[in-house]
């Protein structure tokens, strides 16, 4: 049976989404580009399937964060996690292709704390 409701890695999500968003609406998210990635949200059986034959692939985290330095972009990936949540194989093996570039970070955060610890270290977001 399909789990019902929000769990808590869902309220963190969401918060955290509300916060960047609130960022951004006053002009004071420094990033090009952000987006959370659906890929690991439940869903039908039939849907899963006709995403996965157009190519949608396990692992990628999160948030996905783009920001420009000079002429490079820099991608910023944050994973979140509870306290106890662990990484599948799949999102292991993206953090490690992230490893792999220069222009990739990769996070994982276990608390709201985390997150803004990691968006205000890669610059994204001003704390003071």
């Amino acid at each position: 049976m399909a789990r019902r409701g929000l769990g808590k890695e869902d309220y963190f999500h969401k918060n955290l989404a509300s916060i960047i968003k609130g960022y951004e609406s006053y002009g004071k998210l420094n990033c090009s580009w952000w987006s959370y990635d659906a890929s690991g949200e439940n869903r039908a059986l039939k849907t899963g399937q006709l995403l996965k034959a157009k190519g949608l692939r396990p692992g990628k985290a999160d948030y996905e964060f783009r920001k420009l330095k000079g002429e490079i972009m820099y991608h910023i990936y944050l994973e979140c996690k509870t306290e106890t949540g662990k990484q599948s194989s799949s999102q292991k093996e993206f953090e490690e292709t992230c490893k792999e570039s220069m222009n990739d970070k990769y996070y994982i955060a276990r608390s709201m704390e985390d997150a803004m610890s990691i968006l205000e270290k890669e610059g994204i977001i001003d704390l003071l």
